[in-house]
């Protein structure tokens, strides 16, 4: 019988995990900046921690989440506001490669409902509560046709958030899968779940 791996928040913050990080900051940062400018109804700034996460454990990934928000807060306080949901996403999708929910396709269709309804439960109540439902974000647009046209804000920002924060989780989770698949295997061992993802496939 296999012997069943030990985690710690050592093992997360390898050396290797330590490198990490600052580039999946730079690629939420990018990914980011791209969606606003582009006015697009997702977000692309959670690819590095998705990334970090499903490589390094829920605390790489969730200190990435909170390094981009911290970051990206400086140039736009309405950031600072979503912390808790960056965190949140890390250790979430962090513990879910940790059980090894990407491997087949049907863990991976749980783990992104899961990744989604995460944010959107955390995200929710900031958008309502701290922005009245329009955060300036691709989706405002929705959310406030939605209002305009009678809906209640909670069901116009679950029904438009809710929508386009598991496509944008399904979006950030392929590009990260993608680069994965180019990482040598050398590598991967090296951090915390990489060995999940040596030869892995999920349309198995």
């Amino acid at each position: 019988m296999a012997k069943e791996k030990k985690y710690s928040i050592k093992t997360d913050f390898s050396m290797m995990a330590l490198l990490i990080i600052p580039i999946a900051v730079a690629v939420n940062f990018v990914g980011g900046q791209l969606a606003s400018l582009l006015k697009l109804p997702m977000y692309l700034d959670t690819i590095g921690t998705i990334f970090a996460a499903m490589l390094c454990g829920p605390w790489v990934g969730a200190a990435t989440g909170l390094l981009t928000n911290v970051l990206t807060g400086i140039a736009n306080p309405v950031n600072f506001a979503f912390i808790p949901v960056s965190v949140v996403l890390g250790l979430v999708t962090g513990y879910l490669s940790r059980k090894n929910m990407f491997n087949v396709w049907w863990k991976w269709l749980i783990s992104m409902i899961i990744m989604g309804l995460v944010s959107i439960i955390v995200a929710a109540p900031i958008v309502v509560y701290v922005f009245g439902g329009i955060t300036g974000g691709g989706t405002s647009i929705i959310t406030a046709t939605a209002m305009a046209a009678g809906a209640n804000i909670w069901a116009a920002v679950f029904g438009t958030e809710g929508i386009f924060t598991v496509l944008d989780r399904i979006i950030s989770y392929f590009i990260s899968y993608a680069v994965m698949k180019v990482i040598p295997e050398r590598i991967l061992v090296k951090l915390s779940c990489g060995e999940n993802f040596i030869n892995k496939n999920i349309s198995k």
